[in-house]
């Protein structure tokens, strides 16, 4: 099959529409669209498409450009210094494009630019919001066990803990051993808590250790909070602050581990014993 050619009135068209035309020639295709249909059909259609192409290609201008692209161009290697090597003279070739070429390059350079741009950057951009999207979901799937377990237990009544106040050396070795955290037992009877003992659990297959206190100031019908600690960190690095059904959370991180203050969503004092604990433990 023979390649594409534009007839000698399809390259004076363009030359029109792209404002490449000479005065002389502008002057006769007016003249010919005046009183040729189809000169005037065939303008629509380039003038249409031209138009289309323009607007195609300021929408793609507008994309985000895919992150793997960008590291590929950083990444890239540096081209290496041209050396001249000694050669016979070649013949100087002259040409000098016209208007309409100049017009129909571009043209099959967007085309290919555009093709070549998408099939590069379609995959990459899913393939960076998969990976996005599994980071929060790991970092949900955490928080999510961590709320399970503190459900589980506060409903217990003799086997809150398992190792009870009593022996605060054993559990600053279990819980210190097991979760590789540095801590200490804050003591927060100033905010009606007392200390019940602590737990070892495994949440998103990262050990979780958890301190459990009881309110003993007669407000809250001795609901139980609990302070967790983890080398788990959540996504970006970020505190939390919310409400889960009935579960309210506050966390803060550090440069080593991050902390959680579970307990009821009724407790409206949730954030003070976050803060005080970040103070003392």
């Amino acid at each position: 099959m023979g390649a594409f050619k534009p007839s000698p009135l399809e390259l004076q068209l363009s030359a029109y529409i792209d404002g490449q035309a000479t005065e002389r020639d502008r002057q006769d295709v007016e003249e010919l669209l005046v009183n040729d249909p189809q000169a005037r059909a065939l303008h629509d259609a380039l003038k249409h498409g031209a138009e289309t192409g323009r607007r195609a290609f300021e929408d793609m201008l507008k994309e985000p450009v895919p992150l793997d692209l960008v590291r590929a161009i950083r990444n890239a290697a540096l081209p290496r210094k041209a050396i001249r090597l000694p050669h016979a003279p070649h013949p100087t070739l002259s040409f000098k494009p016209s208007g309409p070429q100049i017009a129909a390059a571009c043209l099959v350079l967007f085309l290919l630019g555009g093709g070549i741009g998408y099939l590069v950057g379609a995959r990459p951009v899913a393939s960076e919001t998969a990976l996005i999207s599994a980071t929060a979901a790991n970092s949900r799937d955490w928080v999510d066990d961590v709320i399970a377990h503190y459900r589980l237990y506060a409903r217990q009544t003799n086997h809150l803990a398992e190792i009870p106040a009593e022996r605060p050396a054993d559990i600053l070795e279990w819980l210190t051993t097991n979760t590789g955290v540095g801590f200490r037992i804050p003591d927060l009877s100033d905010s009606g808590l007392t200390f019940q003992g602590a737990r070892l659990f495994p949440a998103g297959d990262v050990p979780v250790g958890q301190l459990l206190y009881r309110r003993t100031d007669g407000d809250g019908d001795g609901d139980v909070v609990a302070i967790s600690f983890t080398k788990t960190r959540l996504e970006g690095n970020r505190s939390i602050e919310e409400i889960r059904n009935d579960t309210g959370l506050v966390s803060w991180v550090t440069p080593l581990a991050t902390y959680m203050v579970v307990g009821p969503s009724s407790a409206a004092d949730l954030d003070d014993i976050a803060a005080k604990a970040a103070g003392l433990i």
